[in-house]
């Protein structure tokens, strides 16, 4: 009975836990954000990336959580991952985040560093920059053209920044991975753009992972998306969605309809096909820091990849059975496949040397 009892608690806090994350949102209603005027606002200092307090990830941070303990700099090739939007405060009106708040640090190094960006941390040495990330909302087109536009080129700006740093002191001629979610995806596009498509740059890239966006086969003039586990030197890009009856009734991260003509990668099968089978699944990275496989199955591909219900044990059924949005779920829903998948393009890359 009493171990009935805590996992009754644990259901409830996980469902409290995703609510804040705004996976759980069933309203379609309009979302309404305080907002100053952009023309009246002023960023926090641009952040100095020679100084390793500006960096999330870094492998000579003297300190490290235990999910970064083994990020020593020492393997022989790099990731550079750009975090999501995580700064959403429907109530903050800053247009950007403000890195030098310790408690928003944490926040993202025990969200999206140790349940995302830590799928790539055994193919090379992981970097990951703190930067002013454009609030949640500049993505409204309500808020795009009074300020929004200028917000997400002043957060690209950093990572521009902190990228050339990196290349500058820290990077020493070793190949690269491009990884980022959502926003971070989004200004990964740009860096590959400004530093590597159609550059000399290009032929130290192993692969760039572009989940959480739309790519279309017009937004890059010489990288292309990668059909074969083994590919190098091109990118691979998805959004996860739950399969439902009518998703106008829901309020989706990214809809359905902005997808058109968009590319789209099997994260479990890295090829052309448009479905998986549970047994193809390496596994899923949960919030309890357990990888369960053979527990996603992709159901069908059409500008983005459709998923039933995760097939995992009755108590976590029930907490995703809640879920509708898969945006945020883009990299944990196949933490492990990529896993795998970056460590053998790595092997690829230096192969082909």
């Amino acid at each position: 009975m009493l171990d009935k009892i805590i996992k009754f608690k644990l259901t409830l806090l996980l469902t409290i836990f995703f609510c804040s994350c705004g996976l759980l949102k069933e309203s379609n209603n309009e979302i309404i954000y305080k907002s100053i005027d952009h023309d009246q606002y002023k960023p926090v200092i641009q952040p100095d990336y020679e100084n390793l307090n500006s960096w999330l990830v870094h492998p000579d941070h003297v300190e490290k959580h235990d999910f970064l303990s083994d990020n020593d700099g020492k393997k022989r090739a790099d990731v550079f991952f750009i975090a999501p939007t995580l700064f959403s405060d429907k109530k903050n009106p800053n247009w950007n985040s403000d890195i030098y708040d310790e408690e928003f640090k944490n926040y993202l190094l025990n969200s999206t560093i140790k349940f995302q960006a830590t799928a790539w941390k055994d193919a090379g040495n992981l970097y990951s920059p703190n930067y002013r990330q454009a609030h949640f909302r500049v993505f409204d087109e309500r808020y795009w053209k009074i300020g929004g536009e200028k917000t997400l080129q002043l957060a690209y700006d950093d990572i521009k920044a902190a990228f050339m740093v990196y290349m500058k002191k820290y990077n020493k001629g070793r190949p690269i991975i491009i990884a980022g979610h959502s926003q971070g995806a989004a200004h990964a596009i740009t860096l590959l753009k400004d530093f590597f498509d159609g550059k000399e740059l290009q032929s130290k890239l192993i692969a760039a992972y572009l989940p959480g966006t739309k790519i279309t086969s017009e937004d890059f003039y010489d990288l292309k998306l990668m059909r074969d586990p083994q590919d190098t030197g091109g990118y691979v890009t998805w959004n996860t969605f739950k399969i439902l009856k009518n998703y106008q009734k829901y309020d989706l991260t990214i809809p359905l309809e902005w997808l058109e003509g968009g590319q789209v990668s099997n994260p479990v099968m890295w090829n052309d096909s448009k479905t998986s089978d549970y047994e193809n699944h390496k596994g899923l990275y949960f919030i309890n820091g357990k990888v369960y496989k053979n527990s996603v199955k992709i159901e069908y591909t059409n500008h983005a990849i459709f998923l039933k219900m995760p097939r995992v044990n009755l108590f976590k059924t029930i907490l995703f059975s809640f879920l509708k949005d898969y945006h945020k779920g883009d990299i944990n829903l196949f933490w492990e496949d990529i896993r795998i998948n970056a460590i053998s393009r790595v092997d690829s890359y230096f192969s082909e040397l």
